[in-house]
This record gives structure tokens, sequence and C-alpha cells, in this order.
């Protein structure tokens, strides 16, 4: 069978810096490919050329559907499409709108629209694909999967009308999806390839792809290590192949904290989400929440914070009562690190310098005059200590790669000194080996006596990281586990229970 994609020798320079050095990748029709690696690792750029945006180097060739392309490639009339993690839909506008909106909803210039016809689109596509969407519902409205639905069913409209071939490329589709939403769409992939669309899945959830493609292709520095069927393979197989050496345990040593008076106090924490939150976290301790989306666990972050208000209910650190305030929370001790890294905890224009010592600037001040060359040596020695690559403290945010981003976010958190450290999907859209160190940095903090508040949708991620957890459901604490009963499987049905039980007293 001739393959989809035919991708040998393509190599990509810029500066003379080697991006990509004789890529060779070969996708079946009707499959799912599974391509990862670390972020920097040349993947990006390579959808990049897939998709006309770059021109490779002298040498490479690229054949689509048995035919050699010349560059840029023309995405759209050789069948390509890319489907990003922001998926770029437009929330007030309905199912219909957004899948017909690329393809001028099918009709020509000076022709009536009917959204009637429209909608028959939209359910002729549902059929074909075996899925269920209301044309006439507002994508506002829409769980994640199904957004990320209304993405690919668009994509899919606009190859057919434009070539009839179809293959589309997702970049971390499920990068912010809660497990069971993950699973749902990993489901809704298998039955678009067996339907005869090719996908090029590109994630940094390696069991996922384990799990929905038959092989993978792992990047490493620009190169291709290898493709393997992913029946024949691991997660850990596939970390030590991305990273090139031997990674050792994934999570680390938990530890046991000492018996101690809390440090964090919740007490009947209430607001339009979450109703009577009552736990608490002692020095030295991992505690985690966790549910399945839409539950409440997303706003416990920013109501420590102090960045949403309460309206009913206390939050103390170390027996001080806190308003519902930044200011306080901050002078109390408390630090958190958002879920959207670049809307909430980064200045995407300026430097990792600017970013790192913005909260702390007055230490690099004499006179009330800032010393540049004291900012940039600490700014130097804290990006060689957290192993932010490259270590250019003048080097823009953009730059960087997610998980030298968040390692930044997290330099700049934990040199505040914080007694309790919140963290919201602190691994979102990061590759193996950041996550590794990231998560080293959480067990550091804890062993210096932070309490730390874990709010995560990645169970395996909790299973791992906390010395207890706690289940929401329908906005309220509804099952507690502790270390020894943390399994990502006992997690999942617990966050799955339809009927809330009585919260216990957690104390």
């Amino acid at each position: 069978m001739t393959p989809v994609l035919g991708v040998r020798g393509i190599s990509k320079s810029f500066n003379s810096v080697r991006v990509l050095d004789g890529v060779d990748i070969e996708i079946p029709a009707g499959s799912i490919h599974g391509l990862v690696g670390e972020n920097g690792s040349g993947k990006s750029t390579l959808v990049k050329i897939l998709t006309g945006v770059y021109t490779p180097d002298d040498g490479g060739t690229v054949d689509l559907w048995g035919q050699r392309v010349t560059f840029p490639i023309d995405a759209g009339s050789r069948g390509i499409t890319v489907i990003h993690q922001d998926l770029g839909l437009a929330d007030d506008l309905t199912v219909a709108e957004n899948i017909g909106i690329t393809s001028s909803f099918g009709t020509r210039l000076w022709w009536p629209l009917s959204w009637r016809r429209e909608r028959a689109v939209v359910l002729e596509l549902c059929a074909k694909y075996g899925l269920r969407l209301d044309p006439r519902a507002r994508v506002s409205s829409l769980t994640p999967a199904e957004r990320t639905l209304v993405a690919v069913l668009r994509a899919l409209r606009k190859l057919s009308d434009d070539s009839g071939n179809q293959l589309i490329i997702l970049d971390e589709p499920t990068a912010a999806l809660p497990h069971d939403e993950s699973r749902r769409l990993l489901t809704i992939l298998r039955g678009l390839a067996d339907s005869g669309v090719t996908v090029l899945l590109i994630s940094h959830h390696l069991q996922e792809v384990i799990d929905v493609a038959s092989r993978v292709t792992v990047l490493r520095n620009g190169s291709v290590v290898g493709t393997y069927e992913t029946s024949e393979t691991s997660t850990t197989d596939l970390v030590e192949k991305m990273l090139g050496y031997s990674i050792g345990a994934f999570y680390p040593d938990r530890g046991t904290p000492e018996a101690s008076a809390p440090r964090l106090s919740v007490r009947g924490l209430t607001s339009d989400l979450v109703h009577d939150l009552t736990f608490s976290i002692s020095p030295g301790e991992v505690v985690s929440v966790t549910g399945l989306a839409g539950m409440g666990q997303d706003d416990l972050p920013q109501l420590i914070y102090g960045s949403k208000k309460k309206t009913a209910g206390l939050v103390s650190v170390d027996d001080r009562d806190l308003r519902s305030s930044i200011a306080d929370a901050m002078r109390a001790g408390v630090v958190l690190v958002p879920a959207n890294r670049h809307r909430d905890a980064l200045w995407t224009a300026g430097t990792a310098q600017e970013n790192l010592t913005i909260s702390f600037l007055s230490q690099f001040t004499h006179s009330r005059l800032l010393q540049p060359k004291r900012e940039r040596a600490f700014t130097r020695r804290t990006m060689l200590e957290y192993d932010v690559r490259p270590p250019f403290t003048r080097q823009l945010m953009t730059r960087f790669s997610g998980g030298n981003q968040q390692k930044l976010v997290m330099a700049r958190a934990l040199h505040l000194g914080p007694k309790v450290l919140v963290l919201h999907e602190p691994t979102q859209g990061v590759d193996a080996g950041a996550k590794k160190a990231l998560f080293q940095l959480v067990r550091d903090a804890a062993a210096a006596g932070a309490a730390i508040l874990l709010v995560s949708s990645d169970f395996e991620e909790v299973a791992h990281m906390s010395h207890r957890v706690l289940i929401m459901r329908h906005g309220r604490i509804v099952e507690e586990f502790q270390q020894a009963e943390l399994t990502e499987d006992r997690l999942l049905v617990a966050s799955q229970q339809d009927t809330p039980r009585t919260q216990k007293e957690l104390v």
C-alpha cells in the first residue's frame, strides 16, 4: 500500500543551527501515527514544513499520496490540516457556524446561505464518522472533548472540499483535557482512522500515544531515533529514547512528612462553584485535589490565592485568617503557579530575565536604582540551576519551549520562599524530561517545609506525587485517599461515582 506521507531526508537549519537533520517518516493510510520528542526536538519545525510555513534545506523530499510535492507545500490542496491545542474556535458561534466558516459554508459569491443545509452537512459528517453533536449548540456550552470534535469536523469538511484526501495533524489535542475526556477523544480518533482518515498525533501523553497509535516515531535533537510498533514499547522506553539516557524512577520518593500543626487550613469555603470545603495541609505535605472536568476543583487555586472572592468560609495560614485578596495571600506566604502560564504567569513579550525577577525586582536595587549586572548574574545562575535551556538571560519567552517556560515560572515561585505552594495543572503541555524535573522541584519544596496544594486532572501524576488526595464532585469534597491507597484506577473510579456522599471532616 502506498503510504499517505513519505518524508525522506528532510533537514532544516536556522542561522547555521541544525533543527532537523535527515528526518525520515512514513505513514500508511487510515492509521494513527504518533510523533513524540522533548520540546525543542524538532516536531513543530517538521509540522511547519508539512504545512508550507517553512521550506526545508536542499536534498530532502516529501511524497503525499504517492506524489512528490514541491516546496513550500500547499497544505490545503494536498489534503493536510493541523489542529492546534488552542483549536481556534469562536465560542459565541454555533457548532454549524464554526464547522462551515472555513469552507465559506459551501457557497459561492452572492449565493444565499441556507442554515438548514449547514445543519444537514454537520449531521451528515457526524453520521459518517460515528459522532454526535448538536449543530445548533453554542461552542461555549460544549465539553472540552466536544470542542475538539468541532475542530476535527471543520478540518474534515475543508479537506473534503479541497482535495478529498485527509491527513489530520493533531498537536497536543489532550493537553488541556481531563482524563475521561481524553479517553473519549482517543476512542473517536480510532473511529476516524477506521473510516479512512489518517492521523499524525503529537503528544506529551506517551501512554495515550501507545494506546491509540499503531506506530510511533521518536525525535531527539532534530533526528529520528527510530519508529516503533506501539505494541512492543512502553512509556519508559519512549522517555529513554527521547532523552537519550536512562531516567531511573520517573517520580521522586515522596518521603513522610513529620506530624505537625496545619499550615494551610480551609473551613467551609464556598463560592458559586464550590460548597463548604474543609481540609488542611501540614508543612512538608503534598495534598492533591482532583476530579472530572467541571466539578469545581479548578476554582480552588483562585479562591486560596484571593484572585476570586469567596462567599463564605475561612482560609488561614499558620492560624492567620486571610482576606480575599492577592496581596494578603502573598504577605502570608501563599504562592500560586497558575494553569495557564501564558495568560497568568508570563509576560511573553519579555525576556527570561524580566519574567524571572519581576516578582522580587527590589532585591536588585541600590538607592532605588536597578543594578542590571546583579540581576543578570542572578538570572544566569538560576537558569543553570533549574536547567533552563538555553540559559540565555535576554532570550524572549516565546523562544523557549513549554517545559523551559514552566521551569522559569517554578524558579520564580520557589525563590519567594512559599509557606503554601498552590500548583494548578503544573505539568500541562510539558515534555517528559521537564516533567521529571518539575516533580523533583515539588518534592524539594515539600522537603523544605512548604505545604503543597496540587490541583490536577492527571490521575497518574496525582497518584504518584501526593500524600493525600481529595476527590471533588459537584463542588464538594466527597472522598479522601491516603498515600497507601493511591492508584490511578482508584482515583478514576472515585471521580466517576454519580451519587455524592457527605463530606468527611478533613482536618
